[in-house]
């Protein structure tokens, strides 16, 4: 080890400057050595990948408990987990682009019904500048692939978004069991099981001709029953409380967070339309 920092030139007492905090790596090596820390390092990650996995998918609140309590070391941290959810989800609906028809209406208009479609419901009208909406919406209507294209770029950010409101509404209902970074670390756990979830959702319905109908069917009603389970066990185990306190919570934070939610979609939506 090197006897000063290269970054800020203190002397070094460990693997890390005590001044600037860069880490202490020798690039001057032999390249067998380089890949094989490279190696290391992966295979280190994809461990905790793996005891993070399971437990994160059918121990509802084990890994936020444990990360809470200082237990950090054998699981992925909570950002990296939600990142690499997201990725995964958003990379599926990337590599596999959806096949129904896409279909833009107004609010007050008739639904389109029929064959495998996805709508976009906008509303008629809105409080300011109106008429430059109108345009906007005319050309919607008119694009309705291009429209579905810029609210399909525009959701990976505003998705983001959630994570701290998510936190907030916890810290609202929880505010005597945790501070804002446990709640943060609890949406943050959460959400990627949310994204897991939803990916395996949409690979379902990609299996087309590969599974029956009712086996379908039934993964994809399991899965559903296990996302509406999921978030009370989580809850209780983590921050504790009766069933009844627990269930009360719930529905206070579900109604709050679906507001949200809508209010979000919309947002999404406009954002597409403004930019597409």
């Amino acid at each position: 080890m090197p006897a000063c920092c290269a970054n800020c030139g203190r002397a070094l007492d460990g693997p890390y400057c005590s001044a600037c905090g860069q880490k202490v790596v020798d690039f001057h090596r032999p390249l067998r050595e380089l890949v094989s820390q490279a190696v290391e390092e992966t295979l280190s990650v994809d461990a905790r990948l793996v005891r993070t996995v399971r437990p994160l998918l059918f121990k509802p609140g084990v890994v936020m408990r444990d990360y809470l309590s200082g237990h950090r070391i054998g699981h992925v941290p909570p950002l990296k987990a939600y990142l690499i959810s997201a990725l995964v989800f958003f990379g599926l609906f990337a590599a596999f682009p959806t096949r129904a028809q896409i279909d833009v209406f107004a609010t007050g208009e008739e639904r389109p019904t029929g064959g495998s479609r996805m709508t976009f419901e906008l509303p008629a009208h809105v409080p300011i500048n109106d008429a430059k909406y109108q345009q906007l919406l005319a050309r919607a209507k008119a694009n309705p692939e291009n429209f579905a294209s810029a609210v399909g770029a525009a959701i990976p950010r505003a998705s983001f978004l959630f994570l701290p409101i998510f936190a907030g509404l916890l810290e609202l209902f929880y505010r005597r069991q945790g501070y804002s970074v446990d709640h943060l670390v609890f949406s943050l756990y959460y959400h990627a099981f949310v994204f897991v979830v939803f990916s395996a959702l949409f690979l379902m319905s990609r299996t087309d001709g590969l599974l029956p109908g009712t086996v379908r069917a039934a993964i994809g009603f399991a899965l559903l029953g296990w996302l509406v389970a999921y978030l009370p066990i989580a809850l209780r185990r983590v921050y504790g409380g009766s069933r009844l306190i627990t269930f009360l919570k719930l529905v206070g934070l579900g109604v709050m967070y679906l507001a949200v939610f809508w209010v979000g979609s919309m947002g999404v939506m406009l954002i597409g339309l403004s930019t597409f």
